[in-house]
């Protein structure tokens, strides 16, 4: 029987082989825009990674003829698995920082394990909203997790409609619980010594046992000074600051200690050179106590391989998560319950601090450029904590009094 032609934007079936190096090929005819057909491969740790990695070359290699990429009777999974590929190749955002969160939080609604109706083997054609709603309540997420979950996967099933396979979006249909807004505090300015002198009771280990954390009352003061997200400090390096004029500039008076933030730790302990958002790439000027901190380190510090200002004992970065578990410790201890502002503290408590003062002294927009957000609104909502402030307009309302003297008992009615 002869081989049907293809269409122009279409391919055939994919072939997959396993390798010697236990990796996988996956093989596929494609019918150019030229009409020409001409096979092509792409590999993968596994099998379906290897097809997930083909369909998106083809999701890309076709324009505007997306129809192939995909077909009705995919499995929720295989277009999940085509979605994240086509995110990992395009690079940008979100980063695969994100993308690694979105695959844990979708494991809720695929894994057999995390809920009664996993999703991952349904056919696109059969999904219904109320299957994504079954596969959610089930596995009993919070609001929170919801929200991320639906997310993903309305952009998921978005990328399938554009490929000609679905009508509709059925994850947009799912009804979404609203998330309680609970705007999470900030350190009190009045309280951030007594944090400050727990937190270096604590790291010099005189009362407990283990190794000693001498880099985490540096690393807190820090993040107070600059408002740096844990991951963002934890990744500064030495060739990252300016403590000192350069000669071009030692008579000019506007010059002022600064740091560039240019990149950022991962939660796997890996330096990379780009940050959350565009925005967060940015210089920060360093308030005279920093600079001391700064400029005692640069003396005290044995040098390292990888110019770290905070690097760990093995000479290595420090892991974001391990500086969260250590405050975490701190505030479970019976020896400290009597500092409120400890008990709720984390790196970014000391973000929103430093955003609430810089709105105070200065506007919101400056809090923003300080924090690294591309939106105003972020810096808002989530890290400012404005005092209440009464409004004084009585010299309006006192004109508003009356003009005469009331009666003691003023008679009302005939």
């Amino acid at each position: 029987m002869a081989r049907q032609k293809l269409v122009v934007g279409t391919y055939g079936d994919i072939n997959c082989t396993q390798r010697a190096n236990g990796t996988w090929l996956a093989r596929a005819r494609y019918c150019d825009v030229d009409g020409v057909v001409r096979e092509y491969r792409k590999s993968g740790e596994t099998k379906n990674k290897a097809r997930a990695n083909l369909k998106a070359f083809f999701v890309e290699h076709t324009g505007t003829f997306g129809d192939g990429a995909i077909a009705p009777d995919d499995t929720v999974q295989e277009l999940l698995d085509l979605w994240f590929a086509k995110m990992e190749k395009a690079g940008g955002s979100p980063n695969s920082e994100t993308l690694k969160r979105y695959r844990y939080h979708l494991r809720w609604v695929l894994d057999s394990d995390k809920t009664e109706h996993p999703l991952g083997a349904y056919q696109l054609r059969h999904v219904r909203p109320v299957i994504i709603q079954a596969a959610l309540d089930s596995a009993g997420v919070s609001a929170d997790m919801r929200k991320r979950i639906r997310s993903v996967l309305v952009r998921a099933f978005n990328m399938a409609i554009f490929h000609d396979v679905l009508n509709g979006n059925p994850a947009t249909a799912v009804p979404s619980v609203p998330v309680p807004k609970v705007k999470k505090k900030s350190v009190p300015v009045e309280d951030l010594d007594s944090v400050r002198a727990a937190i270096r009771d604590w790291a010099n280990a005189e009362r407990r046992n283990g190794p000693k954390s001498v880099d985490l009352p540096d690393i807190v003061d820090m993040l107070i000074a600059t408002g740096m997200r844990i991951g963002e400090l934890l990744a500064l390096r030495w060739s990252d600051i300016e403590l000192t004029a350069p000669p071009a500039r030692r008579d000019d008076e506007t010059w002022f200690p600064w740091l560039m933030v240019n990149g950022q730790i991962t939660s796997k302990g890996k330096r990379v050179d780009y940050g959350k958002t565009h925005a967060a790439i940015r210089p920060i000027a360093l308030p005279d106590w920093a600079v001391a901190i700064l400029r005692r380190r640069k003396l005290e510090q044995p040098p390292n391989d990888i110019d770290a200002v905070f690097a760990s004992r093995n000479g290595t970065w420090h892991f974001p998560g391990n500086v969260q578990s250590r405050l975490w410790h701190i505030r479970q201890l019976d020896e400290y319950a009597d500092i409120t502002a400890l008990r709720d503290v984390s790196p970014h408590s000391f973000r929103r601090t430093v955003a609430t003062e810089i709105d105070e002294v200065y506007d919101a927009d400056a809090a923003k450029d300080q924090l690294g957000h591309t939106s105003k609104t972020v810096t808002e909502r989530h890290y400012i904590n404005r005092r209440l402030v009464v409004p004084d307009y009585r010299a309006a309302t006192e004109r508003l009094a009356p003009r005469t003297e009331p009666a003691d008992d003023p008679e009302i009615g005939p």
